[in-house]
C-alpha cells in the first residue's frame, strides 16, 4: 500500500499559483499547481468545507498522477492508496470518509483509504471581477466536448433571459483541450453576445515530480466538479450541470473485461449520486445533474434545440480520447483518432448529420483487430454481434454500479438504443467483413 500525505496547500501571491505537495513514505514527492488566482474571487465567499472539497480534488487528480500503475498495481491495474489529506474540520470530514473512500475507488479503479489532519490554510482576500456580479442561472461543465457544446447551446437557445456560467479546467500535458474550449467559446460569444459569462479556463497540473507520471486521467471529472463547486457556492448559483450522454455516461462495459480497468466512470450515475452524498453531508447547497443520462449521443445531437447552429461548429468540438498518439493514424493532420471508444460513439452520433470531423483512421483500416490500436474497434464489433437479453443488460448495470434501481429500466433502454445506433453507423460505413464481424 502506497503511504501518501497531502501537505497544506499554499498560495503564491505573486504568480497567482497554490502548490499542493504530495510526498510519499520512501521519499517520491510531486506537486500538483493550481491556478488560483483565477478562482480566488469565488473562494474568498464559500465556506471552508466548499474549499477543502476542491483542495481534495485537486489532491485525487495529482495522486492519480503521480503513483503510476505499472509499478504499483496490485492486479495489474488498481493501487491500493492510504491517503493523509488537510481540512479545516476534522470531525466534519470523518463524516464522509467512508463517501469519499468509495466514491474515488469506484472513479478510478483504486483502493483509498483516506484520513484527515487539521489545516491552517488561509484564503487570500480577493473582490469579485465585475463580470461575475451578475445573477447566472446555472454554471455548466464546459470541457471542449460535444456533449458539453450541446449543453451549452441548448440553454442559450431557449433561455433568453436568463445567464450561464460556463466552468472548465485544462492540464497542459493533455494537448488540445484549451484550444477546443476558446475557439468554441468565440463561436458561442459571437451567436448568443451576452447570455452567459466563462471563468477563464482552470489550469491544473502535476507540474513536478520525482516519479514517472501515470498517463491516464480517470479523476478528471470529481476535479471538474470540485472546480464547478467552487464557482457555483462562491456565485450562490447552487445549479451544476454535467452535460454528458447516457451512453458513455453508464458506459456499458462492451466486454467482461472492461468492467473495471477499460471502463471509464466519469459521469455515472453512482458518482454523481454519491457526490450530491457527499455534499448534503457537508451542508453545502449546490447539486449536481446530467440533463442527457437517459439520451443516448445520437439523441443529444438531433434533439439539440438549434441544431441548424450546432452543425456549423461540430468540427470545432473533440471527442477523441487518443488525440495525443498520432503514430499510427493514416492521417496525421486529423482531430480524432477514429478508432477509440469516443471516436466511435460520435461518428455513430452524427449519422444523421453531415460529419465534418476529420478522423486518422476508419474502421475499415483497422483490420486486424488484435492490436492495441484496433482493440476498441473489434470489442465493439464482438458487443454488436452477442445476443443480449434486456435482463442481460440490467444485470450488467447492477454489476457494474447502477444503484438508482427506480432509474434501470431507462439506462437499460438507452444500452439498447445505443447498440442501435452503433448498428446503424457500421451499416453504413463498414465493409462486408466489418459487418459480419457485427453480425450485420
Amino acid at each position: 500500500m502506497k503511504k501518501i500525505k497531502i501537505e497544506i496547500p499554499k498560495y503564491d501571491l505573486k504568480s497567482g499559483i497554490l502548490n499542493i505537495r504530495i510526498t510519499e513514505e520512501k521519499g517520491d514527492s510531486s506537486t500538483v499547481s493550481v491556478d488560483y488566482k483565477t478562482l480566488l474571487p469565488f473562494a474568498i465567499s464559500v465556506n471552508p468545507e466548499v474549499r477543502d472539497f476542491f483542495f481534495v480534488t485537486c489532491s485525487v487528480y495529482g495522486i492519480d498522477r503521480f503513483v503510476n500503475r505499472k509499478q504499483h498495481s496490485v492486479d495489474g491495474w488498481s493501487r491500493e492508496l492510504h491517503i493523509s489529506l488537510p481540512v479545516s474540520e476534522v470531525k466534519i470530514w470523518n463524516n464522509v470518509r467512508c463517501d469519499l473512500e468509495e466514491l474515488f475507488s469506484f472513479l478510478t479503479g483504486d483502493y483509498w483509504q483516506i484520513d484527515f489532519y487539521k489545516s491552517d490554510f488561509i484564503n487570500p482576500d480577493f473582490e469579485l471581477p465585475i463580470d461575475f456580479k451578475e445573477k447566472f442561472k446555472q454554471v455548466n461543465l464546459f470541457s471542449g466536448g460535444l456533449d458539453s457544446l450541446i449543453g451549452a447551446v441548448d440553454f442559450l437557445s431557449t433561455h433568453p433571459k436568463n445567464k450561464i456560467l460556463l466552468a472548465s479546467h485544462y492540464d497542459p500535458q493533455m494537448k488540445g483541450p484549451l484550444t477546443d474550449q476558446n475557439v468554441l467559446l468565440d463561436k458561442l460569444k459571437a451567436k448568443y453576445t451576452g447570455l452567459f459569462d466563462n471563468v477563464p479556463s482552470v489550469k491544473v497540473t502535476l507540474s513536478q515530480t520525482t516519479t514517472r507520471r501515470e498517463t491516464t486521467f480517470r479523476s478528471r471529472s470529481i476535479l471538474f466538479i470540485g472546480i464547478a463547486l467552487l464557482i457555483s457556492e462562491g456565485k450562490k448559483i447552487n445549479k451544476i450541470i454535467v452535460p454528458e450522454n447516457g451512453s458513455v455516461s453508464l458506459n456499458y462495459p462492451l466486454s467482461s473485461s472492461r468492467r473495471t480497468s477499460c471502463s471509464t466512470r466519469t459521469t455515472h450515475s453512482f458518482v454523481l449520486d454519491k457526490t450530491n452524498l457527499v455534499l448534503t453531508k457537508l451542508n453545502i447547497v449546490s447539486n449536481i445533474s446530467n440533463p442527457y443520462e437517459f439520451m443516448t449521443k445520437g439523441e443529444m445531437v438531433d434533439n439539440c434545440n438549434d441544431l441548424e447552429f450546432l452543425k456549423q461548429i461540430i468540427g470545432f468540438s473533440n471527442s477523441c480520447g487518443k488525440r495525443g498518439h498520432r503514430a499510427h493514424w493514416k492521417d496525421l493532420n486529423a482531430s480524432h483518432c477514429g478508432f477509440c471508444m469516443p471516436c466511435i460513439y460520435r461518428q455513430a452520433s452524427l449519422i444523421n448529420q453531415k460529419d465534418p470531423t476529420t478522423y486518422g483512421n476508419t474502421i475499415n483500416s483497422l483490420i486486424p483487430f488484435n492490436t492495441k490500436k484496433s482493440q476498441d474497434v473489434g470489442t465493439c464489433l464482438d458487443f454488436l454481434k452477442k445476443d443480449i437479453t434486456k435482463d442481460d443488460i440490467k444485470t450488467e448495470l447492477i454489476v457494474n454500479g447502477v444503484k438508482n434501481i427506480n432509474k434501470l429500466n431507462k439506462y437499460v433502454d438507452v444500452v439498447c438504443r445505443t447498440r442501435d445506433e452503433l448498428s446503424k453507423w457500421i451499416s453504413k460505413n463498414g465493409n462486408s467483413y466489418i459487418k459480419t464481424k457485427a453480425g450485420l
